[in-house]
């Protein structure tokens, strides 16, 4: 049994009644249910199934007086005549009856007549509707599909003995219905109709009664924003352009009109739009992500979607906001959990109410949606001032107090969407925490819109002192800062390969130091993800954030991003390298990729580095001045091969601890660090 079918048993308090006498259904639904068999009884078998109880008990909930029925033996059964005449009989004592029975509205029938109107049905719409409610909601009109002699299904049934349709205008009602939101398609079971969730609460929930508890089933709330015009001031073509766009498509009733709004997590997609509809004064109302507590699929939100299309038609001055759009707009349409790319294109290009789209990840969104839209907007990370901004606005609103330093520390560790920040607001004051107790409740939200355990930035990697005569490389690494420095360009990349421990990230800094400029470091644990498509979006997000600081981007250990396409096996190792080297081809600033493992890297990235360097164990003079600059021994001749810089930190740091200070003991301890490596360069070295 499908989530559907659950809730209809599980809820509808209808499906429970037991019928004691005339009391057990109402008025309209025994006038249906003698209309139904009257319609029905010229194609029903007889012998089928358990006739003569749902015969017995019809007599007795319609209150007709038995010795005023046809009787109808087994032996007459078998007899075709004294059958048609029973019928015939039957008919007459319904028909009786259906002129006795008083007509007075039920809820029931408001409902679905209030809906006829939300809906725009038409009459076969509103009969096929009627017929499948009253079969969910009375036992008896659901049991009257058992005895039809024909294998034609339900609905069917309905269409061609009682509205007198032909098959193919049946189906076309089916699809007109699943077009307007009244019914889904679930696709695990023959692609059967199902009540959308709003649908079935308006049913089962016997407070709703009116035409605006109706609407507000149907549409929910209108949305606001919690940003100002201000906050978007970094983006403020783009934002006057969606302005503009959505004021003329609601003034000239303009179909089709989709606005794609993408980018990483916490960049305000969702304020941004709920804020063009504030400022346009435009109601906005969200497609739901979650109906009855449930988490909602995709044909559900697909139907909201159609289903709010459907009833905004006739309000004007509106527009819809569909959150999270990767859930239903991703490549890949199979005959499980998936609409069809045509009903899909359909809901793109003819409603006539414009919907905002908003998706983190585009790069697995089919490019036929992406054709159809009318205007996208990119959403990068949000300046430092103008989160700032945000965070104080919505301390300020929920009247919170959070120390200035402490805000700004939040600001700077934790980019998250104003949305999670009241959460972590409301939660700290209901246990009448602090600050430190806000800053956990902002990590423990953030963690589940990241997908991450640590969402806590991590602290800037402190710069250590740097001596390029430590530094063993094959090109004057003097002369190249130098040259860079009065070059007073910042369009170069680096590539800078070698073992561990011998200084390249350590240059990289020193040379943004150098420039002037700030570092944004990323190690793989920084950008590669499990799900599909969100490595890429890692990657590009963190160009930008370079580009948007003017910073120098650090790539370590970018072997695992720019492997050789040639060994990939996997679609996304070769997507990924791809990603890379799009961005690497038009990047405006610093970029410099350090990796022990150079051999392993795509030819086509080598190509795309302004310089490459190689980075190299130390030389014995080298050694030997480092013995000076560590450990503060002159004149040492320590001839140790497969040093580095890195080495000497290590042994440093445990010889303080000891309290070692001989050359002797010192010697042997930077030799017992050369013996753990696996350098194939040390392996070949005589004597290792």
């Amino acid at each position: 049994m499908n989530r559907i079918n659950k809730q209809w048993t599980k809820n509808w308090k209808f499906r429970q009644r037991k019928y004691n006498g005339q009391t057990g259904m109402t008025n309209f639904e025994k006038i249906m249910l003698c209309r139904y068999v009257i319609s029905f009884l010229d194609f029903m078998d007889l012998n089928r199934y358990y006739f003569d109880d749902f015969y017995e008990t019809l007599i007795y909930v319609l209150g007709l007086k038995t010795n005023k029925c046809p009787k109808l033996n087994i032996e007459q059964k078998k007899n075709f005549s004294q059958t048609q005449d029973f019928k015939k009989e039957l008919k007459l004592v319904l028909a009786k009856r259906l002129s006795e029975i008083k007509h007075t509205k039920s809820s029931l029938e408001n409902k679905i007549l209030l809906l006829k109107n939300f809906f725009g049905l038409d009459q076969t719409e509103h009969e096929y509707l009627l017929y499948y409610i009253l079969k969910l909601v009375n036992p008896m009109i659901d049991d009257l599909n058992e005895y039809f002699a024909s294998e034609l299904k339900e609905f069917d049934t309905l269409g061609i003995q009682v509205l007198k349709l032909k098959s193919w205008v049946i189906s076309q009602v089916r699809y007109q219905l699943m077009n307007k939101g009244i019914f889904q398609k679930d696709y695990s079971h023959c692609q059967e109709l199902y009540l959308t969730p709003q649908i079935q609460e308006i049913f089962q929930n016997h407070k709703i009664k009116s035409n605006t508890q109706i609407k507000n089933i149907l549409l929910g709330k209108n949305q606001k924003s919690e940003l100002n015009w201000n906050d978007f001031e970094y983006l403020a073509s783009e934002r006057d352009r969606v302005l503009n766009i959505l004021n003329a498509a609601v003034q000239n009733h303009t179909k089709g009109v989709n606005i794609l709004l993408y980018g990483t997590v916490g960049t305000g997609k969702t304020q941004f739009a709920k804020l063009i509809a504030n400022k346009a004064k435009v109601d906005m109302y969200a497609v739901g992500s979650e109906f009855e507590d449930v988490e909602a699929t995709r044909q559900e939100r697909l139907g909201d979607l159609a289903t709010k299309q459907t009833v905004l038609n006739k309000i004007d001055n509106s527009c819809i906001l569909f959150d999270e759009a990767e859930d239903v707009m991703n490549r890949g349409f199979g005959n499980l959990g998936s609409a069809s790319k045509s009903y899909l294109n359909t809901l793109l290009e003819e409603s006539s109410v414009p919907v905002f789209w908003t998706t983190n990840n585009i790069y697995n969104v089919d490019p036929a949606f992406l054709r159809r839209m009318t205007y996208t907007v990119e959403f990068k990370k949000l300046p430092d001032d103008i989160r700032l901004n945000i965070w104080k606005r919505v301390i300020r609103k929920h009247k919170f107090k959070v120390d200035y330093s402490k805000l700004k520390e939040l600001n700077k560790n934790y980019e998250i969407p104003p949305s999670l920040i009241v959460n972590a607001v409301q939660t700290t004051k209901l246990i009448d925490g602090n600050q430190d107790d806000f800053e956990i409740f902002v990590e423990n939200v953030a963690q589940v819109v990241t997908k991450k355990k640590n969402v806590k930035k991590k602290k800037g990697v402190e710069m250590t002192e740097y001596n390029d005569n430590l530094i063993n490389t094959d090109i004057d690494i003097k002369d190249l800062t130098s040259r860079i420095k009065t070059s007073g360009r910042l369009n170069f990349s680096l590539c800078l390969y070698g073992e561990p421990g011998t200084g390249k990230s350590l240059y990289a800094r020193y040379l943004a130091k150098e420039l002037g400029i700030e570092v944004i470091l990323k190690r793989a644990s920084d950008l590669i993800s499990k799900y599909v498509g969100e490595t890429e979006e890692n990657i590009a997000n963190a160009f930008a954030e370079a580009k948007s600081k003017e910073a120098m981007l650090i790539f370590d250990e970018a072997d695992t991003f720019l492997q050789n396409r040639q060994n990939a096996v996997r679609s996304w190792e070769v997507s990924q390298v791809n990603e890379m080297l799009t961005w690497m081809e038009s990047h405006e600033y610093p970029f410099v990729c350090t990796t022990n493992l150079l051999d392993t890297l795509d030819e086509a990235s080598l190509r795309r580095f302004t310089f490459k360097i190689k980075f190299d164990f130390m030389t014995k003079e080298q050694v030997n001045k480092a013995i000076e600059h560590f450990f503060g021994i002159k004149n040492a001749d320590v001839n140790i091969k497969g040093l580095t810089a890195g080495d000497f930190a290590t042994v440093k740091k445990k010889a303080d601890f000891l309290g070692i200070k001989s050359l002797d003991e010192l010697s042997r301890m930077l030799q017992q660090e050369v013996k753990v490596k696996k350098s194939n360069e040390l392996k070949t070295t005589v004597g290792f």
